[in-house]
């Protein structure tokens, strides 16, 4: 058996045995001390939830870009997937096609940057 396993075992009996002894002599101070425990651990849960919410990281831009691009996103997949052309039988053989408008991409804004290739010796020979 490990050493751990051994201490958290006589912790266990010991629990056990002083919950078991506190109920038979006295069972109102045992509930005192149970509802005074919830409530402790509820006001730290909550004050720990309260400052690591307001702690945040300081990503607030990065987090609203984010999203915004998540919009985005979602906007233009709903827009491709929910086009569904509506045609009846009657007009879809009389009605010509028509020619879809091509779009325009807009333009990556892009900057060359000029290396020095020429000016530069192979790297084998340069020690």
């Amino acid at each position: 058996m490990n050493v751990r396993t051994v201490v958290v075992s006589v912790i266990a009996v010991l629990a056990a045995v002083g919950l078991v002894s506190m109920m038979i002599t006295s069972p109102g101070q045992l509930v005192r001390q149970v509802i005074f425990g919830v409530i402790t651990t509820v006001i730290i849960l909550f004050l720990l939830r309260l400052f690591m919410q307001n702690r945040g990281g300081g990503n607030r831009r990065e987090d609203r870009a984010y999203s915004k691009a998540v919009k985005q996103s979602k906007k233009r997949h709903t827009a491709k997937t929910s086009y569904k052309p509506k045609t009846s039988r009657s007009v879809s053989f009389t009605a010509k096609p028509k020619k879809k408008a091509a779009r325009r991409k807009k333009a990556a804004h892009l900057t060359v940057i000029q290396g020095n290739k020429g000016k530069r010796g192979s790297r084998a020979s340069s020690e």
